[in-house]
């Protein structure tokens, strides 16, 4: 038994030596003294820890039974009779508790052999009533034979006459379909027709349509190289004009006339301006004279071409949009045509598909063995499909009554004069239904809560039972462990891969509990989702609401 450091002081010793009544009497200043002291104060505690605890000290009493089977030499031959690993340690405290629960055993098995009389009792009037139940489902079962005879002749008449009528309009709606059908071939036929006459003669004007004269072009390129060399031999030659002016000039001038500087470079400025204005004039007055009035020419007579491919391109334009708005306006009545054919064509093999089923006569049908339990009747006429899934199976017989019958409860009565017209469903037993009716109820119930009882009591033994046996093999398992373990050492296993084992498997347990608390933790929102009538509520309100 190890305390831990926090729990070593003086009150917890002398407490423990007060317990075990060793005489030992020491004031709590001097044990605090001892534990507080830097030196030897450590390792008292530890040796405290250690050494001072239940499993450890004996008492008096305890001390003086030892000595004297020692002395007498009985301590040798019990351990050398019997295995002290498997003989549990008893306290005084566990033999009342066994004590305890002995007496509690005699009385769960008295309560039980109580219980067992009371289920007998309950067999046997279940035996009884199931034989009452068998015998009243017979008798309703032959009185609605001959009602569900007659309901099926007509029914199968209904149904006879319902299955020409479908015939011949699935008749009528296919050949009219296949009508339609012909009509839309012939219409898009004749409308592509005159889609493909038009597209071709817009394709012909297309091809008529004026587009750029490569010579036109060729020309014009022609005429601006033309105007290029124009304009750089009168460059050259207005050059050359000026060279010679200004050469001949200079010979003239006489050597001794005395002009100034400023006079030469003002001259000699004016000359070189004159130079570089030659270029852009002549370049003006080549393109007035020679490239602009070509070039309007060229321009007005490709401005009436222009004007008639325009015209011509709009006038296509317009077409097109006429046809791609005429396809437009068509397509959603071909696609509403042809969702008409398939609905009719998928109804029409929906009801060849139920007329082929042969039909049953009445002559050769017999009755179905009414089974015993009447929850089986219940699945039955679920596996039947919507259309069948009526109350003409009963056609005299109300929901009360086939309700009853289905439960097993049997309230005729000879006299049915005091029934109340303001309830016609109890009209079968009268007002003298209501007090069957309330006892059976009070019957079911009570056999309920036996039921429950028992099951409850049942669950509470069996648990305290495997309880009992888990404390013992725990006790076994520690005293053994203890009994093969060194004094003072750390407990483990023999098998170093066992606890490894015991490890991993604590880790998978820990991810298998997570794993159903999230599945319950989903379970639990789909049912705080799904609060409405479940499928089987609807089944029976839809079977017995009527």
């Amino acid at each position: 038994m190890a305390w831990g450091d926090g729990f070593v002081d003086a009150g917890t010793l002398n407490g423990l030596l007060r317990k075990l009544d060793t005489g030992i009497r020491i004031d709590d200043a001097s044990l605090q003294r001892a534990l507080d002291d830097p030196t030897h104060g450590p390792a008292f505690k530890e040796w405290a820890n250690l050494h001072l605890g239940a499993d450890n000290l004996l008492s008096k009493g305890e001390l003086a039974l030892y000595a004297s089977l020692d002395q007498s030499g009985e301590v040798d031959q019990l351990v050398t009779s019997q295995d002290l690993a498997i003989v549990p340690s008893v306290t005084e405290e566990e033999l009342k508790t066994a004590i305890e629960e002995l007496n509690r055993s005699t009385a769960s098995i008295t309560r039980q052999t109580e219980t067992l009389k009371q289920h007998h009792n309950a067999l046997a009037k279940l035996i009884e009533a199931d034989a009452k139940a068998a015998d009243s489902r017979s008798m309703l079962a032959a009185k609605k034979a001959a009602k569900q005879d007659a309901e099926r002749k007509r029914l199968l008449t209904t149904v006879e006459e319902l299955s020409q009528s479908l015939s011949f309009r699935i008749a009528d709606l296919e050949q009219q379909s296949k009508a339609a059908d012909d009509d839309l071939n012939r219409t898009v036929d004749e409308l592509l027709h005159s889609d493909d006459k038009l597209l071709s003669s817009l394709q012909k004007l297309g091809w008529e349509l004026d587009s750029e004269d490569p010579e036109d072009k060729e020309n014009v390129e022609r005429l601006r190289e033309t105007c290029m060399r124009l304009i750089k031999s009168i460059v050259e030659t207005t050059r050359t004009k000026l060279d010679r002016l200004y050469l001949e000039a200079l010979n003239t001038a006489p050597l001794d006339a005395g002009a100034s500087m400023e006079d030469v470079t003002a001259l000699q400025e004016e000359v070189e301006s004159l130079y570089a204005e030659i270029l852009p004039v002549a370049q003006m007055s080549v393109e007035q004279q020679y490239l602009e009035p070509a070039l309007k020419s060229l321009s007005a007579k490709n401005g009436q071409s222009i004007n008639r491919s325009a015209a011509a391109v709009v006038y296509i334009n317009a077409c097109l949009e006429y046809l791609l708005g005429r396809v437009d306006r068509l397509t959603p009545h071909i696609g509403t045509l042809r969702s008409h054919q398939a609905a009719i064509s998928s109804f029409a093999h929906m009801i060849k598909t139920q007329l082929a089923v042969p039909s049953v006569s009445a002559e050769k049908t017999a009755p179905p063995p009414q089974p015993a339990s009447p929850i089986r009747v219940r699945k039955n006429t679920t596996l039947k499909p919507s259309w069948d899934r009526r109350s003409s199976d009963l056609p005299d017989e109300s929901p009360v009554e086939a309700l009853l019958c289905m439960l097993a409860i049997d309230v005729a009565q000879p006299s049915t004069s005091t029934s109340s017209p303001q309830n016609p469903n109890l009209a079968v037993s009268g007002w003298d239904a209501i007090p069957i009716l309330a006892r059976t109820q009070a019957e079911r119930e009570a056999k309920a809560d036996d039921v429950a009882l028992n099951a409850q009591e049942s669950f509470e033994h069996a648990t305290a039972a495997h309880l009992a046996d888990a404390r013992r093999a725990m006790q076994l398992l520690r005293d053994s462990v203890l009994a093969e373990s060194p004094f003072g050492a750390d407990v483990k296993l023999v098998d170093p891969a066992i606890e490894s084992s015991i490890i991993v498997l604590r880790q998978e347990v820990a991810k298998v509990q997570a794993r159903v608390e999230e599945i319950e933790s989903v379970r639990s929102s789909a049912r705080h989702k799904n609060r409405g009538p479940t499928g089987k509520q609807r089944e029976f309100v839809e079977r017995w609401g009527a």
